[in-house]
């Protein structure tokens, strides 16, 4: 069930230098909105079975957003984000993109509306016989664009990424992480109004992965580029993106701000998501685990230390962090609770009377 909550979003577009302010409602459709699928299903036959792979999905993205759509393996995100540019036609339901219902095209108006969205892959998809000019001018050259025009775009692109020392090179002499720039690269060349990126960090090591994932950020903030993160990795939803989905067996599961999915999650599979990244084990049979979240300045306070002074509570930490998300920090415990039940309830009511959000993890951590 989603959450209908109004906010206020502030997005600058620095194509033409124009702010501008807007009202989304989480959970209903937005005037505004850039992306909407209503009642999204897709269903592949097969000789023996049918598998649904999307069970009437609706979700709505806004121009300037960095969304994520995240799931474990096999939930449906893949071809969620081929259903979005229409590689896979939804088998009922229908994908609106800036106005325009996808069904409604014609082939031409198709092809001419796929310009505007753009795609990055895991694996890059370079063309190995092609430079690192030659791929980033592939998009423009389909486009029909005139020479004189590619070569300066390709050297404005070549900036954007700080690939121009690199730009005679072949994919086979790159690092992954400049291969993925190319991509990026070449998915900026035409202009496009949405970047789809498919799992593209996955094949990095996390050094390379936060430099993509700086770089995606930049042109964000500097373009106004709406991007649509498709991924596995709750860590990337947390530093990159604004807003999230999460897709659990072909349906959607939880929608909203990362801020308070992360803080607050509802779902069963976003508790799984968010709390296996603590990294903490279930405990024993019987034994009760709770999170504590922390925002700002709080995360620095000796809270454990005042529960065990002020309440005579002793509890085991079983995992501690801090983190930034969507660029404010938080700070999260995975506590042991003791086993006497009113000492369990006299720390709860000491964490939640300092403000802090509290709530069962048992079930959901694991070793």
């Amino acid at each position: 069930m989603l959450v209908y909550t109004a906010r206020f979003v502030y997005n600058t577009f620095h194509h033409n230098d124009v702010i501008q302010f807007h009202t989304h409602v989480e959970g209903s459709a937005s005037i505004l909105a850039l992306i909407e699928l209503n009642h999204l299903t897709k269903t592949f036959k097969g000789k023996t079975q049918t598998v649904d792979a999307l069970k009437d999905i609706n979700l709505q993205i806004e121009q300037g957003d960095i969304f994520g759509i995240i799931g474990m393996s096999g939930a449906g995100k893949s071809t969620l984000v081929r259903c979005i540019n229409f590689l896979e036609q939804p088998t009922s339901g229908n994908v609106v993109i800036d106005g325009k219902d996808l069904a409604s095209l014609s082939p031409k108006e198709l092809r001419q509306l796929r310009q505007q969205v753009s795609m990055i892959f895991q694996h890059f998809n370079l063309l190995s016989q092609r430079d690192v000019r030659g791929n980033i001018s592939f998009a423009m050259e389909i486009a029909g664009m005139k020479r004189p025009q590619i070569e300066k775009r390709i050297d404005e692109l070549l900036e954007i990424v700080g690939l121009t020392d690199r730009q005679h090179n072949y994919p086979s002499q790159l690092s992954g992480g400049q291969q993925q720039r190319v991509a990026i690269a070449r998915a900026l060349a035409t202009n496009p109004k949405i970047i789809l990126c498919d799992e593209a960090t996955s094949a990095l090591d996390p050094t390379t992965t936060t430099s993509i994932l700086n770089l995606l950020r930049e042109i964000n903030r500097k373009m106004g580029i709406t991007i649509v993160i498709i991924t596995h990795e709750m860590s990337v939803v947390e530093s990159t993106c604004t807003h999230v989905a999460i897709i659990d067996d072909g349906q959607l599961a939880e929608c909203g701000t990362v801020e308070s999915v992360f803080s607050q999650p509802k779902s069963p599979a976003a508790k799984k998501l968010i709390f296996r990244t603590a990294g903490a084990d279930s405990g024993a049979m019987g034994e009760r685990m709770i999170r504590i979240v922390f925002e700002g300045s709080s995360a620095d306070e000796p809270t454990i230390s005042d529960l065990a002074m002020q309440c005579h509570v002793a509890v085991n930490i079983r995992y501690a962090d801090t983190r930034e998300v969507s660029g404010k920090l938080f700070g999260q415990m995975i506590l042991q609770l003791p086993e006497d039940h009113l000492q369990q309830e006299k720390a709860i009511y000491f964490l939640q009377n300092k403000g802090l959000r509290v709530e069962e993890v048992n079930g959901y951590v694991h070793g």
